[in-house]
């Protein structure tokens, strides 16, 4: 197998320095990670209990919550020599080359004079190749695409009793193709640049640039090419690529042969990372933010969020991820028919979960099942804070242990208890899903 060059980090969560960071020779991730770890004395491959994101770009993202320890695995380019490293020059031939024989009155251009009968001419001087006139493909430089951005939209927030912290979110239309590369070196250039202007600031600060492939007011088509983020707090830079990971779920789930971290590292990941809730601006984020949080902490073959649409007495499909994901958006149910009709008369904190739900009585096919799939085990949550009920969430065939434990209850719980305070307090029900219908 042919050696390959990868870039690897390794890094403390919320330390400014990286434990190693450096280009390695590997044929694959897993033996450049080996190596990687080799470098600060650890050994294996990809940590017991860490999550593990393998981006269709090569990038390959490792988070260990026991160890709070984070791996990033980049393809990259042979290294360039150092200044002044002299390029290795090709031996010469092992045949020697025949002596060319002359006429005796031959003349010689590099003598100007009579070549003796039998004497070998000069080496010829060597033939310069020459440069092909035609022009050569490449992708533009980050330059060319920067000239080229487009501002949509722009967030500036001062601290606030409910909000104690500087946010910052810009984004930006790109209308260019963009090459593996160059989105994230953009987005993190544009990103220093508001880390500057909030310097002096004094507070927590928290910034966010997304790069789109569309221009669109109001609302996006669909998510950005390259989102980062920054907080001060955890100092690292956080990069993702929405647009892939929406197409890399939207029908088949992401099967990982990791198990998930325990209950109390699922936990602390789930309080760190609904803290993000305070930054979004409606319920259909919020939703389509728990249901991501949820396919990483709790992964099943397919994750829905249901809206209470009071006008309709419908559960309205919000967000989906996984098996017939694209087909459920925007689907409505009657609010008392299944098992999700049940689960929507549950008390607060209470889950209901069944390892064989099509052998319940109460359940129906037409509102419970999932296009596309064998549903087995379920698991719904409904979304409720102080008595009112708001909507639901369901997790359909647990992929780490195929049924839901009673750890996964736990985290789907805590979740929803920050979603439903969030939804409480949020805007009416988004209208791109109030316009849908089964």
């Amino acid at each position: 197998m042919a050696t390959k060059y990868w870039k690897v980090e390794i890094s403390r969560l919320g330390a400014p320095d990286p434990l190693f960071l450096g280009t390695v020779q590997a044929p694959t991730w897993p033996a450049a990670l080996q190596s990687g770890r080799a470098e600060i004395g650890e050994s294996g491959g990809v940590p017991a209990g860490a999550s593990c994101n393998v981006n269709p770009n090569g990038t390959v993202t490792i988070q260990d919550a026991r160890e709070r320890r984070r791996y990033q695995i980049i393809p990259a380019e042979m290294p360039a020599p150092p200044p002044g490293t002299k390029r290795p020059v090709p031996s010469a031939p092992q045949t020697p080359a025949p002596v060319a024989q002359v006429p005796a009155r031959a003349v010689s251009k590099a003598t100007n004079g009579p070549v003796a009968k039998g004497a070998a001419l000069p080496a010829p001087a060597p033939v310069r190749a020459r440069r092909s006139s035609a022009p050569q493909p490449s992708s533009p430089p980050p330059a060319t695409v920067e000239n080229k951005l487009i501002l949509l939209a722009s967030r500036n927030e001062k601290p606030t009793s409910s909000s104690p912290i500087h946010f910052r979110e810009r984004m930006y239309a790109v209308p260019v193709p963009l090459q593996a590369g160059t989105g994230e070196k953009l987005a993190t250039k544009l990103l220093r640049r508001v880390q500057e202007e909030i310097r002096k600031e004094r507070g927590a600060k928290y910034v966010r640039v997304e790069l789109f492939d569309h221009i669109w007011k109001g609302a996006p088509d669909h998510p950005p090419v390259v989102r980062v983020e920054w907080k001060d707090w955890n100092k690292s830079i956080e990069i993702e690529f929405p647009l892939e990971e929406e197409t890399r779920h939207s029908e088949a789930p992401r099967i990982s042969s990791v198990p998930p971290p325990p209950t109390e590292d699922r936990l602390g990941a789930a309080f760190e990372a609904c803290q993000d809730l305070l930054f979004l601006k409606n319920r259909a984020e919020a939703l389509e933010f728990a249901v991501h949080l949820l396919e990483e902490l709790v992964p099943s073959e397919a994750t829905a969020a249901f809206l209470l649409d009071i006008n309709t007495d419908e559960f309205r499909i919000v967000s989906a991820r996984g098996t017939g994901a694209r087909a459920r958006q925007g689907q409505g149910f009657p609010s008392s028919g299944g098992l999700l009709g049940a689960a929507s008369g549950l008390a607060e904190h209470a889950v209901l979960v069944l390892a064989d739900a099509a052998a319940d009585p109460r359940y129906d096919e037409r509102i419970d099942g999932v296009p596309g799939m064998d549903v087995r085990a379920l698991l719904y949550r409904p979304l409720i804070h102080r008595g009112r009920l708001f909507g639901l969430l369901q997790l359909a065939n647990g992929i780490a242990r195929g049924m839901f434990t009673e750890a996964d209850c736990e985290v789907v719980d805590y979740v929803t208890q920050q979603l439903s305070e969030f939804v409480a307090r949020g805007a009416s029900m988004p209208k791109a899903a109030a316009t849908n219908s089964r």
